[in-house]
Order: C-alpha cells, then sequence, then structure tokens
C-alpha cells in the first residue's frame, strides 16, 4: 500500500537517522513528554527515554536513510528488534507522534479481500497493511503566525507546525530535501585521505580487501583504503580479515546488546576504532570460529578427493551390507 502523491506535503525530513535518535528524539522528549504524559493516561502508563530510544533505533532501520520516510514495519516486528512488547511499541509511537518526531502517514488497516487475494498470489499471506511512519525533527511551534496545528495527516500534533529549519520538503513527492547536504555528498560518492600521514600497508590491505568483500557495510566505501589503514593496522598484525571486522560489526548489533549502527554514520572512522577498543583482546578474532570449521570442512574435503579406498562422500569402498566411513589411509595400510 502506497501514500497518495501529496502525503508527504507538509511534513520535514531527517538531517540523519544517527542525529534523529541521539539528538531530535531526547531533545523532544525532554521538551514535550510532561505535557503529553496525560493524553498517555498518566505515568502509569508512561515510557521511559531509553525505552523510547531503543524503539525509536527500531523504527530508524526501517526508514528511508535519507528522508527519515517510508518506515512502514509491523507492531510485531519492531517488538522482536528491540525485546519489548507489542503494547510497550504502541505505546511509543504514540509517544513519538506527540513529540513531534514522527508522523503516521498512512494509518495501518486490515486488507479488502481483494488485496488479500492480489497479495496471495504473489505469496504475500499478510492479513493487514502496516502504518507507514515519516520520522523528522521535533517541531517547531511559531506563535507569532498562531499556528496550532501540524499538516493535515491522520494523526495530528498538538505542538505545533512543522519545523522550519533542516532538509525540510513541501513538495508533493518529497524529492526536494534529498538532494541538499548529507545526501548529495552520498552520491557525489568521495573519498577522504587523512593528510600528513603515510598508510600502513597492512592496513591498508585489509581494508582494501574489507571494502570489496559484498557483506561489507557501504559506508566503508566512502573512504579509501589509505583513510582506513591506521585503525586497521593493529588487527592488520595481528591476522584479521574482512571477515573478522564483519563479524565484529553484527556481533557488536546483536539483539540483547542494545548497540546500533547508523546506516550512513558521521564519523565511520571513529566508529570502527571505538567498536574496536569495546572488542578489547585483538589477539581473539571475531570470525577464528569460523575460520576452522571452514579450514576443516576444506581438509576433508581434500582427504576424500586424494582417497582411492572411499567414495566422493567418504564411504569406504567396496559397499558392504554395513556403511563404514574411511579414514584415508593408504591402501596398504586398510588391507594389512
Amino acid at each position: 500500500m502506497e501514500p497518495g502523491d501529496y502525503a508527504h506535503a507538509g511534513v520535514a525530513c531527517w538531517n540523519r537517522d544517527d542525529h534523529w535518535i541521539t539528538w531530535a528524539v531526547p531533545i523532544a522528549y525532554a521538551q514535550h513528554y510532561p505535557d503529553v504524559l496525560p493524553q498517555l493516561g498518566g505515568p502509569k502508563n508512561g515510557i521511559s527515554l531509553p525505552v523510547l530510544t531503543k524503539i525509536a533505533a527500531a523504527h530508524a532501520v526501517h526508514a528511508d536513510y535519507r528522508t527519515g520516510r517510508n518506515c512502514r514495519p509491523s507492531v510485531d516486528r519492531i517488538a522482536q528488534i528491540s525485546g519489548y512488547s507489542e503494547r510497550t511499541v504502541q505505546r511509543a509511537r504514540q509517544v513519538m507522534r506527540l513529540i513531534g518526531v514522527a508522523t503516521e502517514i498512512v494509518r495501518g488497516r486490515q486488507r479488502t479481500l481483494d488485496e488479500r487475494l492480489a497479495s496471495h498470489r504473489v505469496g504475500d499471506n499478510g492479513r493487514g497493511w502496516a502504518s507507514v511512519y515519516a520520522l523528522h525533527s521535533p517541531q517547531v511551534v511559531d506563535k507569532r503566525a498562531g499556528n496550532t496545528s501540524a499538516a493535515p495527516h491522520p494523526e495530528g500534533r498538538p505542538l505545533g507546525r512543522s519545523s522550519l529549519v533542516g532538509n525540510s520538503s513541501l513538495t508533493p513527492t518529497g524529492k526536494a530535501g534529498e538532494l541538499q547536504g548529507h545526501a548529495a555528498r552520498d552520491q557525489a560518492n568521495y573519498k577522504r585521505k587523512l593528510p600528513g600521514r603515510q598508510p600502513d600497508p597492512r592496513g591498508q590491505l585489509l581494508a582494501s580487501r574489507w571494502r570489496q568483500n559484498p557483506r561489507t557495510p557501504e559506508w566503508a566505501r566512502r573512504y579509501s583504503p589509505a583513510a582506513w589503514s591506521h585503525v586497521l593496522a593493529k588487527p592488520a598484525a595481528l591476522g584479521w580479515t574482512d571477515r573478522d571486522l564483519n563479524q565484529l560489526l553484527r556481533d557488536h548489533t546483536l539483539v540483547g546488546n542494545g548497540n546500533w549502527i547508523a546506516h550512513d554514520p558521521q564519523r565511520p572512522i571513529l566508529l570502527l576504532a571505538g567498536i574496536l577498543k569495546q572488542h578489547g583482546d585483538l589477539e581473539n578474532r571475531p570470525a577464528a570460529l569460523d575460520d576452522a570449521r571452514q579450514d576443516e570442512h576444506d581438509q576433508k574435503r581434500r582427504n576424500i578427493a586424494a582417497c582411492n579406498a572411499c567414495d566422493e562422500y567418504g564411504w569406504l569402498l567396496p559397499y558392504g551390507d554395513i556403511a563404514v566411513r574411511c579414514t584415508h589411509q593408504p591402501l596398504a595400510a586398510i588391507h594389512s
């Protein structure tokens, strides 16, 4: 279900996902939460800032990282990511709407019979449509203009109209803010280098292989291998590979750790340096166990390929009533 052409008219864009989570949400919470608490039913139905921030981060993962729009995860999906109940997620969504950091562009609803039949034909067994949200900076109240309501969307917000600053877009399709500031630098696909320092050769080699790995996040390619070489010098000296770096990032964002990584972090090199410092013992490679399993598997395949006493699956020849695994010893040792 897609929003209409004018659905985002008057709704601001965010600057960045990390800026929205670490600045916009806490600031709006501090300013407006006491005012909206009665609408939640009092303190017993309230929500703390750490809980709200974690649920907001789960929403940010599903939004367009350039604009904050098209955020449409289901309540069940957010509950799985954040670890909180569906009722807590619903309260958090209500708070985000009331403090002015999210707008419900399209309200979720059950699908009609025709929609369910059409969805079933393409393998979608869902019974309803999730709400579509736009995540943005807090609203600014302009008392001089006498504005007391936001743009006419399904969920009105009593705190004022859309922000007059930042990447706001008043166009029907919401394209005005996409080519400004941070997004324009992304499209340029520039590379940064650290002046005045010679790159570390081993760190530069590791960075080059890491950037070529298809599993590596896109923000790593914003910098040249030379720029990454200094922060990767010590891991490279201890035998780290591109698989270790990606496994380190996955371990950092595991559910339950309470950590997250923005789609486009502001300072990726400092981010990776901090994660490496948090990892601690660099001799403990994150992907060492996976590499050992792979080496063991490859060695078994090589033993089978070089053995004349078993088939391609490692079963001893000739076949008997009982299948026996081959030990890949020389034929003379087997028949002696």
